[in-house]
């Protein structure tokens, strides 16, 4: 059976999941490369960031506001970390991988959406079950970056110097923010997971009218 000879069944529903899978997969995208899952606003008295108004950090990349006293203008500095040692715990690492990990199976769940309606109906359940695993795997890999990372934050030197408190309150310490606050990319990244999550469900769905769409079809052939 050919792609145009398909059967078209639940199209939108479909259409929706594609939708959502794209954008859970754009938007795990641009809170993994951003800098921006946690910031504070530098002060005159810190050492190593001189120049910077507020200081952004994130898994692949650093940045802030750097402040241009000669021309005073404020421009944006984004710096992607291109060195495997730039990542100095193994923690930091797990996290880098599995987050990355976590969008490849979203990238394959998106990759299986698009062709379901040249699938076979009676091979399009198995599609959808499919797509359920990937997306649970997704949601699971981004979901446990996020954990380990707020776990294990008070551990990289970086964070250490950026959020630790050198009067003692609040400790900068495991879930723990110290000096620091949560920045948008962290948000997106718990969102993603939690879209994925939602995919999930619209899969199981899915799979259960292919399910009855065979049935039917076969009914019909009887």
């Amino acid at each position: 059976m050919g792609c145009g000879s398909c059967c078209r069944y639940f199209p939108w529903l479909q259409f929706t999941i594609g939708l959502f899978t794209f954008l859970a997969f754009l938007m795990g995208t641009i809170s993994f490369i951003s800098p921006a899952w946690l910031e504070r606003e530098v002060e005159a008295t810190d050492l190593g960031y001189a120049g910077y108004s507020t200081y952004q950090y994130g898994i692949l990349s650093n940045g802030g506001v750097m402040e241009f006293n000669d021309t005073n203008l404020n421009r944006y500095v984004w710096n992607f970390k291109n060195h495997w040692n730039q990542w100095d715990m193994v923690e930091d690492k797990t996290i880098m991988i599995v987050f990355a990990c976590g969008l490849l199976f979203l990238l394959i769940s998106f990759t299986s959406i698009t062709v379901t309606e040249c699938v076979p109906i009676k091979n399009r359940s198995t599609m959808f079950i499919m797509m359920v695993i990937w997306d649970v795997l997704a949601a699971l890999s981004i979901a446990a970056s996020v954990i380990v990372f707020c776990a294990t934050w008070h551990e990289n030197k970086a964070l250490l110097n950026l959020c630790s408190n050198a009067g003692g309150s609040p400790e900068f310490k495991a879930f723990n923010l110290g000096k620091c606050s949560l920045s948008w990319s962290l948000y997106g990244a718990v969102a993603t997971a939690c879209t994925t999550i939602f995919l999930t469900g619209l899969n199981v769905i899915a799979s259960y009218q292919a399910k009855n769409q065979r049935r039917d079809a076969a009914f019909r052939h009887m």
